[in-house]
């Protein structure tokens, strides 16, 4: 009897550990974490399907190249550094604004009559608004004024992606004090919004932003695409004045705006790039 007892539990001992590894494996190789809310959020699954495809730019060779080449030299001329305005006392960033406003309206209009563009300002033609200006130093810059770089801004639109990169070929080989350079189809933003973003030092070495974009993404990006961006910014202006994440219906909203925008913009660059192709045939 004491024999059979025993045979029972080391048959017992012996059968529970390929049962627990078994158990394991089934854990590992099946289970699959669920989606997590945030405090503040309804508990319904997350999305975790885009709306739409993210943002993708085709450059030609020559495009990717100039590119590439314009990056190396600005990187040299800045030895990798971050631009900064010389000060974060924002009274004293808008006069020297207000200073290099009018010689950056200049460059401006003088590249765009070059490189065959049309200059285009800002509503008014006046400076970044002063509470804008406050709400982006909270929000976007860490309250740091100093990386604020465009309270003076200006912008020239092509009819040719072509164009946009002769325009940037052009400016670097004029010797225009570029600190700064973004190609969007090299680093994508959410709403798929694209340009080349350039910061520039005035001679009064205040930074100004000059940004080389399409006409049809330039015109877009003043009317249906600015409600858009303002919709998004002040969910995401609330939610940090909150000192909270998004909540699931924001994000669904801000992923709803720049799944509009991005369709417009990948559709304007495509047309640019056709319209390229339709230039050099003549």
């Amino acid at each position: 009897m004491q024999n059979q007892n025993d045979i029972h539990v080391r048959f017992n001992r012996s059968s529970l550990l390929p049962v627990l590894v078994i158990f394991f494996l089934c854990q590992f190789f099946f289970w699959r974490p669920g989606p997590i809310a945030h405090a503040g959020e309804d508990r319904r699954a997350l999305p975790d399907v885009p709306l739409c495809a993210e943002p993708a730019f085709e450059l030609t060779p020559n495009q990717l190249s100039t590119s590439l080449w314009a990056s190396q030299i600005v990187e040299a001329r800045t030895g990798g550094i971050p631009p900064r305005q010389h000060t974060r006392d924002l009274n004293s960033l808008y006069r020297d604004a207000a200073a290099a406003h009018k010689h950056l309206q200049q460059i401006t209009q003088n590249i765009a009559a070059c490189t065959g563009g049309k200059a285009v300002f800002p509503p008014g033609g006046g400076l970044k608004g002063r509470k804008r200006a406050e709400e982006k130093i909270e929000v976007e810059l860490g309250g740091d004024a100093s990386q604020l770089m465009d309270i003076t801004r200006s912008s020239i639109a092509y009819d040719t992606v072509d164009q946009v990169y002769g325009a940037l070929t052009y400016i670097l080989r004029q010797g225009y004090e570029v600190v700064r350079l973004k190609d969007r189809a090299l680093e994508p933003l959410p709403s798929g919004f694209w340009d080349i973003h350039l910061n520039l030092c005035m001679p009064n070495g205040h930074i100004a932003e000059l940004q080389l974009h399409l006409k049809a993404i330039q015109a877009y990006s003043n009317g249906p695409g600015h409600r858009l961006y303002e919709k998004i910014r002040t969910m995401e202006s609330r939610a940090f004045r909150e000192k909270r994440p998004l909540t699931l219906e924001e994000r669904e909203r801000i992923d709803r705006f720049n799944c509009e925008q991005r369709q417009f913009y990948q559709a304007a660059f495509k047309k640019g790039q056709v319209a390229s192709k339709g230039t050099k045939r003549r």
